[in-house]
């Protein structure tokens, strides 16, 4: 009689005669390997424990088995022994079914072997009878056992060793003054050290003025430094949800001049509030700001009180749409754009010898800052330029005279995208907003930010 050998084989295995006695674990045919899951979850599907087996102990099927009523592969191996038949036959005279058969049996007679662990997960209770549960165990067509992985999974194969990296100067840890105030925010204003990631972030700077005004080369500073936030609420991580801290901050600005209308001095301390409101998709989100700071000099003469609301509009999300790819670190002419609509009211205790404050003891004003910022960039650790452009107008609301308005364009240098340091070339010119000093200069500036 022609016979077909047809064996169902998933991993690559000699396969035992017919005649080969059992294991003596009942669970060796099973390889820890095909666990699925983790921990205490592992456990090996029914489907890849039958493709085991199978591999194990391959079936003969005979040309008559096409022939007539097909007879499930659960029915064959359930009826190649009658109970406990297998268990005396150690022959195996019924060939791959009786191999089959008493390996599943003894499983379900043992049930762990340190190894394995098999259980009854189908609904209703267990099958009483030997030749039902094997026939239970070799039906996917429903839900009855279940191999659980207890054994400890084999060790990765061994690869080539890893050679640690040597960690490059940022990467380094930080010493001194540095490591003092890495959690510190640096930026050239307030509302600049609300962003999360430094690079985008408007440096702080000390600059070498050439003062158009007056021919006075001065070396000017201007930045602010914001602490940890000492309040949060919201969740930060989520775009589509509200978010807010609370941050103290100083502020320095100083531009020496010999004209005393021309020179700046502020000194500022305060509390800056930062808030998310973002739409349900999280793509639009508006910024507010709420800032209460005590302003002064850098010689205490002068005492104001200064209050200021902002409101950022969502011009990202629609440069992005106009701009494909300006959101992506990878994109090489990259541009961003703020618009913050603003409000403040300042009251101005002494003026000092700020000189334009002498006759304003309060104003109140509304305005605008914005902002475009255009980037050329080259690759992850090759330099890169810019272009920066800032207006800031503020309008008197009483019509006291403190309407003011500023521009600062500035050309930029960046060592890497990734640098703290930023270098570049500035034209000044307006009013600055608070003491509402004129400014006409050029400079040479050395900035950083963090």
């Amino acid at each position: 009689m022609i016979s077909l050998m047809a064996s169902v084989l998933i991993a690559a295995a000699t396969p035992a005669s017919a005649t080969d006695t059992a294991s003596p674990s009942a669970f060796a045919a099973f390889d820890l390997s095909a666990c699925e899951g983790e921990d205490t979850a592992r456990s090996l599907p029914r489907q890849k424990a039958i493709s085991q087996l199978l591999t194990r102990y391959p079936i003969v099927i005979d040309a008559a088995d096409f022939s007539g009523p097909q007879t499930p592969l659960a029915q064959r191996v359930a009826a190649a022994c009658a109970d406990n038949a297998c268990l005396t036959d150690g022959n195996l005279t019924a060939g791959a079914y009786a191999a089959l058969n008493r390996t599943v049996g003894a499983m379900l007679d043992a049930r762990d072997d340190g190894r394995f662990r098999l259980i009854w997960a189908g609904e209703g209770v267990e099958p009483a009878s030997r030749t039902d549960r094997i026939a239970a165990f070799f039906d996917l067509s429903h839900d009855t056992y279940a191999l659980q992985c207890v054994g400890a999974p084999p060790p990765p194969p061994i690869s080539a060793p890893v050679i640690a990296a040597i960690p490059n100067a940022e990467a380094a840890p930080k010493k001194g003054l540095r490591a003092a105030i890495s959690h510190w925010r640096i930026a050239s204003t307030v509302n600049e050290t609300e962003k999360d990631d430094y690079t985008k972030r408007d440096p702080a700077r000390l600059s070498y003025v050439d003062n158009a005004a007056d021919s006075a080369p001065v070396i000017s500073a201007k930045g602010v430094i914001a602490a940890p936030a000492i309040i949060t609420w919201g969740d930060q991580s989520v775009a589509n949800r509200g978010f807010g801290d609370i941050r103290p901050f100083a502020g320095y600005e100083r531009i020496s001049s010999v004209n005393p209308g021309s020179e700046v001095n502020n000194l500022d301390l305060g509390l800056r509030g930062h808030f998310r409101f973002a739409r349900n998709d999280g793509k639009e989100a508006y910024i507010g700001g709420l800032t209460a700071a005590y302003e002064t000099d850098d010689r205490f003469q002068s005492s104001l009180t200064r209050f200021e609301a902002s409101l950022s509009l969502p011009l990202k999300a629609w440069t992005d749409r106009t701009f494909p790819g300006n959101g992506s670190s990878e994109c090489v002419i990259c541009q961003t754009a703020n618009m913050t609509l603003v409000t403040d009211y300042v009251d101005v205790s002494d003026p000092g010898e700020k000189l334009a404050l002498i006759d304003l003891p309060q104003y109140a004003r509304a305005g605008f800052d914005a902002q475009w910022d255009v980037r050329l960039n080259r690759g992850k650790n090759k330099p890169g330029f810019g272009l920066n452009v800032q207006y800031s107008r503020r309008d008197d609301l009483r019509g006291d005279g403190a309407t003011a308005s500023r521009m600062i364009s500035r050309a930029a240098y960046y060592p890497t995208p990734q640098s703290h340091y930023v270098f570049g070339l500035e034209y000044d010119k307006g009013e600055d907003l608070i003491s509402l000093s004129t400014i006409d200069r050029w400079m040479l500036t050395w900035g950083y930010r963090q």
